[in-house]
């Protein structure tokens, strides 16, 4: 598990490892080992990183930083979700979208946040920027019954100046804390 460092006394980042995901222009891998990518890939669907591999490399272009910005959460309680997008490609971005993948309770249920931006895609973004959008979301007593973690997935892609389409994902798992 790895801490925040802005925040040690706040959420925890539960993902194991962060994934990074390139392909070049035409398709081809950009060196990583594994199934060929697809033939086309539209920077606006958000089924497109089927198949994208994880790239090994820490700072290889895109990075999604995606977490609560409280520990632990209880009915009633309103918790503020960050998702950091960070371009350390070396390149200006285009076609920047943030994907809300999921956002469940432990018993399933599918959730929605209370508030957040009205635009999850814009461009370009410079060489070395970054931008944060920001939700909320009040936990119910729903969610507490459930006895478990809201779980936010959230993805990020875009394309760089020189057509590499670089992908990456992050989920932010909050416990709720248990009745008294």
């Amino acid at each position: 598990m790895l801490q925040i460092p802005s925040s040690p006394d706040k959420q925890v980042e539960r993902q194991p490892r962060e994934t990074r995901h390139a392909i070049a222009d035409d398709g081809r891998s950009t060196g990583h080992l594994g199934p060929s990518f697809p033939e086309r890939w539209d920077p606006w669907d958000a089924t497109a990183p089927v198949g994208f591999l994880p790239c090994p490399l820490h700072g290889a272009g895109l990075r999604l930083v995606h977490y609560a910005h409280q520990a632990t959460a209880a009915p009633h309680d309103t918790l503020t979700y960050s998702a950091w997008i960070i371009n350390d490609s070396g390149e200006e971005l285009t076609n920047v979208a943030l994907i809300l993948r999921s956002f469940t309770n432990a018993g399933m249920e599918e959730l929605r946040y209370t508030s957040g931006p009205s635009v999850l895609s814009f461009g370009p973004m410079p060489a070395g920027g970054e931008a944060e959008l920001v939700f909320t979301y009040v936990v119910t007593d729903s969610d507490q019954r459930h006895a478990g973690e809201l779980i936010s997935a959230m993805a990020v892609q875009a394309v760089t100046a020189s057509r590499t389409k670089l992908w990456d994902e992050h989920d932010a798992i909050t416990p709720i804390s248990l009745p008294e």
